[in-house]
């Protein structure tokens, strides 16, 4: 698994310029991709000829991702007093983190850290978490016009609050640079 999960992780990293997955939709990426290798070992492929950075590997990973983010993206609010609501979990869910913020129309703007990078812009600027119905979580920068846009995929619900502040939290410290660049 670690082995599987690790190219998922890595590949996900490379390949995802206009979203970012939370880690279960990572870790379930990683044991279809593990659960793949074990099939085709039980075929008769050779699986030690293949390293964790092998190109198959990598395709294996994406076409992995791109499925476990298709499931996660189903989760999500159908109506704008859903999203309200949901949004109005986060900012709960926030003050228990120690984290005070208010919920402004559509979006929850996030303390900025002095880690984050421009993110987008020509000026260091706070993010803020939205809710699109169509897509689920959003990241943007907290400005006027609220873009550009980065897609979270997990779960947009109660249950995935925790995932979605989790990988905010990391991003807006500057883990991966800028999130906006694409």
């Amino acid at each position: 698994m670690p082995l599987a999960r690790n190219a998922v992780y890595r590949v996900g990293r490379c390949y995802m310029s206009s979203w970012q997955a939370t880690a279960p939709v990572l870790d379930a990426a990683g044991e279809l991709l593990q659960a793949w290798c074990v099939t085709a070992d039980q075929h008769g492929v050779d699986m030690s000829i293949f390293s964790a950075a092998s190109e198959w590997v990598d395709r294996l990973a994406v076409i992995a991702l791109e499925m476990t983010c298709r499931n996660a993206r189903e989760l999500r609010p159908a109506t704008h007093e859903q999203a309200i609501a949901l949004l109005d979990a986060v900012v709960r869910r926030l003050a228990e983190r120690g984290i005070k913020t208010q919920r402004r129309k559509l979006h929850v703007p996030l303390p900025r850290a002095d880690t984050v990078p421009e993110q987008g812009t020509s000026r260091p600027v706070p993010l803020a978490i939205t809710i699109e119905l169509e897509h689920g979580w959003m990241l943007v920068t907290d400005e006027p016009a609220a873009y550009p846009l980065v897609e979270i995929v997990g779960r947009c619900d109660e249950a995935g609050i925790d995932t979605l502040l989790d990988l905010t939290h990391l991003i807006d410290e500057g883990a991966y640079g800028d999130a906006f660049h694409r």
